[in-house]
C-alpha cells in the first residue's frame, strides 16, 4: 500500500489541535464538528484528498472517517487538557495537550481504518508511521504558536 493512501497527508492536525488549545474544548470541537465536517457531510470541498476534493457521506464513511471523528475528540481533548493544567507554564501544558489529543485522534482513526484495511502492520503501515514526522512537526507548530501568544499576554 502507497504511504498516504488511503489516509491523505494534510495540516488538519495542526489546525484541530490549534482550535483545541486557542478555543478550548467545546468551541474547538464544535468548530471541527459544526463548521468543518457538516460542511463536508452536505458536500462542500473541504476533505483533504485529490482534487476535486472529496465531500459526502461516502467519504465520511471512508477509509479516513475515525480520524475525522478523531479531529473532534483531539480539539476537546487538547482544549480542555490546557485548561485543566493551568497554572503550569504554556509550553508544558500545550505539550501535553497536544500529545493527548493526538492520541485520541489517532485511537479513533486507526480504529476505523482497520476495518477497511485489516489490523496489525498492515493498519500501521497506512494510517501511523508514515504520519508521525509530519505530526510531530505540527505538533511543535501548534505548542510554539500557542507558547508565543500565551507569554505575549502575560507581558
Amino acid at each position: 500500500m502507497a504511504p498516504f493512501y488511503p489516509v491523505p497527508m494534510s495540516t488538519q492536525t495542526l489546525v484541530v489541535l490549534g482550535l483545541g488549545l486557542f478555543l478550548g474544548a467545546v468551541r474547538g470541537s464544535l468548530v471541527v464538528v459544526v463548521v468543518y465536517l457538516l460542511e463536508g457531510l452536505f458536500g462542500l470541498p473541504v476533505f483533504a484528498g485529490t482534487p476535486p476534493a472529496p465531500a459526502g457521506l461516502a467519504y465520511i464513511a471512508g477509509p479516513t472517517g475515525g480520524y475525522l471523528i478523531g479531529f473532534a475528540l483531539a480539539a476537546a481533548a487538547a482544549g480542555w487538557i490546557v485548561k485543566e493544567l493551568e497554572g503550569l507554564r504554556p509550553a508544558f501544558r500545550a505539550s501535553a495537550a497536544v500529545f493527548f489529543g493526538s492520541i485520541l485522534m489517532y485511537c479513533a482513526g486507526l480504529f476505523w481504518l482497520g476495518g477497511f484495511v485489516g489490523y496489525g502492520e498492515k493498519l500501521l503501515n497506512a494510517g501511523l508511521y508514515p504520519f508521525l514526522l509530519g505530526d510531530l512537526t505540527k505538533a511543535a507548530i501548534a505548542v510554539l504558536l500557542y507558547s508565543r501568544l500565551h507569554n505575549r499576554r502575560r507581558v
